[in-house]
């Protein structure tokens, strides 16, 4: 049973608020738990990330804002100026500030991050750890194909595309589809918490 059933049943669901809108939102809500879960094992593993220089990789940060934090470092502070600045620090939080304005759920993503992390390919870890109900191809696959339905759904309002609209149509919401879809996302994503610690 998902939420909407859970919310329909009891009467708790909004006025107005139609299931495709429930699931619509469900499908984006979830992608961005297991975008959080990336972005945590990127700053979890910063340290050995960026001495194996993976990290230049995963993030454009640039040169001039490392030795801007580098150079603020050399004043010292506190009485007589006994204490100075750990530059590190500085770094890793603007760091991962510019790692937060980014999505990592693409494929190749995924797979950079998995791999950068020692973890290989977690398509392929995950189609291990399946017991044979996911093919490599046919997970990778249909991790896209959600991954992209989430982009139509965040960035278009899931608007159908046409050359001229004097109506505005949505894409069709297959409820069963889009809740399996949804069920999926998250055994992936305990999976990838996991493997990504």
């Amino acid at each position: 049973m998902t939420l909407y059933d859970t919310a329909a049943a009891t009467g708790a669901l909004p006025a107005g608020i139609s299931k495709e809108v429930f699931l619509r939102a469900a499908l984006v809500f979830a992608l961005a738990a297991i975008d959080k879960i990336l972005h945590e094992a990127i700053s979890k593993h910063f340290t050995s990330l960026a001495r194996t220089e993976e990290l230049d990789n995963l993030v454009d940060f640039k040169v001039s804002k490392a030795y801007e934090i580098a150079l603020a470092a050399r004043s010292r502070a506190g009485v007589g100026g006994s204490r100075r600045r750990r530059p590190g620090h500085d770094i890793k939080t603007e760091v991962l500030k510019e790692i937060y304005k980014d999505s990592y759920l693409s494929n190749r993503k995924l797979k950079e991050i998995s791999s950068a992390c020692g973890k290989g390919n977690v398509f392929s870890n995950f189609a291990n750890n399946s017991a044979g109900v996911y093919k490599l191809q046919q997970l990778e696959k249909r991790w896209s194909q959600i991954y992209q339905r989430r982009n139509h759904i965040a960035h278009e309002s899931d608007i159908q595309r046409k050359e001229r609209m004097p109506r505005v149509s949505f894409n069709n919401v297959d409820a069963p589809k889009m809740k399996s879809d949804i069920q999926f996302i998250e055994s992936f994503g305990r999976f990838l918490a996991t493997t990504l610690e």
